[in-house]
């Protein structure tokens, strides 16, 4: 009971989640259907691959290149917020925080004196949400509202270059406050890579991707990759965070019995134009944006509206979006005495660029 106790008052969140998700559950009902397995699968199947590049001494081979390459712990944060803007156009946001913050905080282990640590973690999370918003399948929301709506790809595209263009910006303007450290002193013992071993994780990393864009059924694919880790490395399996992963399933819970709330939907089918991109923003903010993407497309036609709302509604409040939720326990892990501090820094950059943002496309909406 005790340990029962200080698990869920150390995890703060994923109690909070779990009380509402009762609580909405006895007010509605609990369903199965409320829960998207595909992405509880796939978040499982991630963490399961991260730990397992760890282990076999990929991210910290990845970390001597990047200090390699870098002049100062300025240009060594602006690369890793190049990495995590391109690479979650094509791998996803999850993904590109799955892989590349890792690798950032696995650094300031031999960076001790680094000033600039948490605002690099929390610029790297938020290149990542903002940089998966350029393609249809750079982010879940994205996929849902680009194949529900049929938006024709060139018309998506044109939608969001302007949000990738001002995302390039601000990014580009907040790394210049990062510390701008010497990196001359720093060295790195050489590392040691269990080749075969990180090319079979690559390779199943490759496999996850494909699932993550629905190329390949995840019902086999994922499964497939936690047997294939279970014969070559099983403790892998207790590394993962389940508390996250649940998290996760209280929030889907919530959220559908939130959407089958007749008041809810009477609201949504009143709004339009500028008001549905104001809900986006604004119920990402409570219940993160994939869920809200759900929610809402259904009552509008206004494809603008709601995809501009849901993927600027990314940036704000911890839960906004279940990336920010990833990059936040991969920084707990690594810096647990440092949370409050990270909290602090997150919510300043994020709700600066929420009213920066927000309030710009506020007057693009037709």
């Amino acid at each position: 009971m005790k340990k029962t106790a200080n698990f869920f008052s150390e995890n703060k969140l994923l109690s909070i989640s779990l009380l509402l998700a009762v609580i909405s559950s006895l007010i509605g009902r609990f369903s199965t259907d409320f829960i998207d397995d595909k992405v509880i699968l796939s978040l499982f199947g991630l963490m399961l691959l991260i730990q397992g590049f760890e282990q076999v001494g990929l991210l910290r081979f990845i970390a001597q290149k990047l200090v390699h390459y870098s002049k100062n712990t300025r240009q060594l944060v602006q690369l890793m917020i190049l990495l995590s803007l391109v690479g979650s156009m094509f791998l996803t946001n999850d993904v590109a925080i799955l892989t590349l913050l890792p690798i950032y905080l696995k650094l300031l282990s031999i960076l001790p004196k680094f000033k600039g640590r948490f605002l690099g973690s929390v610029l790297i999370i938020v290149a990542a949400n903002l940089g998966s918003s350029f393609f249809p399948f750079g982010n879940p929301q994205n996929l849902y509202l680009y194949n529900y709506y049929h938006v024709p790809l060139g018309q998506f595209l044109s939608w969001m270059a302007l949000v990738l263009l001002l995302s390039v910006m601000s990014l580009a303007v907040l790394s210049l406050l990062v510390a701008k450290d010497s990196l001359e002193t720093i060295s790195l013992e050489a590392s040691q890579i269990d080749r075969k071993e990180t090319f079979l994780l690559l390779g199943l990393m490759l496999v996850m991707i494909l699932v993550v864009l629905d190329v390949l059924p995840y019902l086999w694919g994922i499964p497939l990759v936690a047997l294939i880790l279970l014969i070559y490395r099983r403790e892998l399996f207790k590394k993962v965070d389940y508390g996250l992963l649940l998290t996760f399933v209280c929030f889907f819970i919530i959220v559908g019995n939130i959407g089958e709330a007749k008041f809810i939907r009477t609201f949504l089918q009143a709004l339009s134009g500028k008001q549905i991109y104001l809900a986006g923003l604004g119920l990402s903010q409570v219940i993160s944006n994939v869920p809200a993407a759900f929610l809402i497309a259904p009552f509008t036609e206004n494809q603008q509206a709601v995809i501009l709302g849901v993927n600027i509604g990314g940036l704000g409040t911890l839960i906004a979006s279940l990336a920010n939720l990833i990059g936040y326990n991969l920084f707990r892990i690594y810096y647990p005495a440092k949370t409050k501090k990270f909290l602090g820094l997150f919510s300043a950059v994020n709700f600066g660029l929420l009213l920066f943002l927000g309030t710009l496309f506020y007057f693009f909406i037709h």
